[in-house]
């Protein structure tokens, strides 16, 4: 049988409880008044390299910088469509703003040897416009971030795998994008060609 201390404990306790789940909208409030959003400074962030996408800020006094005297060949692999259709992959926006910090930093676009290549979830960002168009029925946001990437240098490719697991025929790719084998392959030959690997 238990004591009646257990009893007053047990009955403590819950009384607090409750009482933490009554004042819990007045903690939020509290807390959401803290943490409203600021407003960054003119020229806080910018595009250097690929105008209009994949912003960052850059500091110059920080570890770790790319360096133009590096070999600057990294191939980056996309699998997943993060957001909405009818804005560009997120993956592709980190591609951009990777090429945007490179060239921040003083190593020139034409000495970075950047592929992409794109799987997965991702399969879809790589279709034509007709072809999108069909699907989400809109044009295809992503192409034009395509463009400003193969601008300066990057390649950016679908693996043909995943273009055949979405039962999607090869000419409904854009032009723009290249066709390989595979991610995995193109990861893998790329790598050892002495290229980094960044998963974005």
């Amino acid at each position: 049988m238990r004591s009646v201390v257990s009893y007053v404990l047990i009955a403590a306790v819950a009384g607090f409880v409750g009482a933490s789940f009554t004042k819990a909208p007045e903690l939020i409030d509290k807390i959401s008044n803290r943490v409203a959003p600021i407003s960054d400074p003119e020229g806080f962030w910018s595009t250097p390299a690929i105008e209009g996408y994949g912003k960052m800020h850059y500091e110059s006094d920080v570890a770790y910088k790319p360096n133009i005297n590096d070999s600057n060949k990294i191939v980056f692999q996309i699998t997943r469509a993060e957001n909405a259709p009818q804005d560009p992959n997120l993956g592709l926006e980190r591609v951009a703003r990777v090429v945007n910090l490179y060239v921040a930093s003083g190593v020139p676009a034409e000495k970075l040897k950047f592929v992409v290549s794109v799987t997965g979830e991702g399969t879809p960002a790589m279709l034509n416009n007709e072809q999108y168009h069909r699907i989400y029925g809109i044009d295809n946001p992503n192409l034009k971030l395509i463009g400003a990437l193969r601008a300066k240098g990057v390649d950016v490719s679908v693996c043909d795998q995943s273009v055949a697991f979405h039962h999607f025929q090869s000419n409904w790719i854009d032009p723009s994008v290249t066709h390989a084998l595979s991610s995995p392959t193109t990861v893998s030959t790329l790598e050892n060609q002495g290229y980094a690997f960044l998963s974005m």
